[in-house]
């Protein structure tokens, strides 16, 4: 016998609680049945007190790290502890994560100098020196992310020249590559079509979300910067992609982003989720929610996505 009616929550208020997307929860529901909801007589999902009890720990265990295909099955007791446990590990590796975010700021400094100085090879250096002895992802989220922020802001302050802008950008693509080669992906592994659509030429978010994404073990077919609608629905229909990333940088307000974007989403199957990023994003969000595709505000929010629509298997 089903629950009372008002017992039941919506999928809007789920989300909102849980801070699990719409589309995760079709992807939990559908792929590994994490939960299963009710329908009212419309047809609409809805979602019992245990329900949302089990996505919010779910949700926790995903964000401290997890992989959705290695912990759908497990009990709430024992998702409980193991979110314990996690938590208590990372509280004692307080120390580590504070050392790790010193040696960043330490090759984040190295890399600064280096742009000053013109000096590309040393600057490529750095960057690589920094992914070895940090990580990849600590690497791009510390160091990568944070110098293009900064010699961007110094450019338009008249403090360096467009060369020293331009030789940092050719340097981080370099090392963007070089991370990107050494990326484990199996064979069958999800297709995510990723780049910019029309007018917005900045491609360098692109190439650290196209980066960020074959380390998570999904197959990147990157298209470059600048494509219309068209090109874009077509890549992503011929790779069987499951998921379209788009940057948008600069120009911020361009008129004819709303409208690029929601050519692509008309173009494009329900189930292949679109996300979009950047300040442009962030300055169009809700117009952009309007079109279902969604809007992501860092890194670190990208990777839980990636994470819940396809864990990374073991070993990987």
């Amino acid at each position: 016998m089903p629950p009372a009616q008002s017992t039941l929550h919506p999928v809007r208020v789920v989300a909102q609680r849980t801070g699990l997307s719409p589309d995760v929860l079709r992807a939990w529901e559908k792929r590994y049945r994490v939960v299963r909801p009710h329908r009212s007589a419309g047809g609409q999902r809805l979602y019992s007190d245990a329900d949302l009890e089990r996505l919010a720990l779910l949700a926790r265990a995903i964000a401290g790290g997890r992989n959705i295909g290695q912990i759908s099955e497990l009990s709430l007791r024992e998702l409980e502890d193991l979110i314990t446990a996690d938590e208590t590990d990372r509280a004692s590796s307080s120390r580590t994560a504070e050392g790790r975010q010193l040696k960043a700021g330490y090759f984040l400094g190295l890399g600064l100098k280096a742009v000053a100085e013109l000096d590309m090879f040393e600057l490529e250096e750095v960057l690589r020196r920094a992914t070895m002895h940090l990580s990849t992802v600590v690497a791009i989220d510390q160091v990568i992310v944070p110098l293009l922020h900064e010699v961007g802001e110094r450019w338009q302050r008249g403090e360096i020249t467009p060369a020293h802008e331009h030789l940092g950008s050719v340097a981080v693509r370099r090392v963007l590559a070089w991370m990107s080669s050494s990326a484990v992906v199996p064979a069958n592994a999800p297709v995510a079509v990723i780049g910019t659509p029309a007018d917005q030429r900045h491609e360098l978010g692109a190439k650290i979300v196209a980066t960020t994404t074959s380390y998570e073990s999904w197959k990147v077919i990157y298209i470059g910067s600048d494509l219309p609608a068209e090109s874009i629905a077509m890549a992503a229909r011929q790779a069987g992609a499951k998921l379209i990333a788009l940057s948008l940088i600069y120009p911020v307000d361009c008129p004819h982003m709303l409208g690029q974007l929601q050519a692509i989403r008309g173009m494009i199957a329900p189930d292949v989720l679109i996300v979009t990023g950047g300040k442009g994003a962030e300055a169009h969000k809700q117009a952009i929610a309007n079109y279902g595709i969604r809007v992501i505000k860092d890194l670190s929010e990208y990777r839980i996505l990636l994470r819940s629509l396809h864990p990374a298997p073991l070993g990987i």
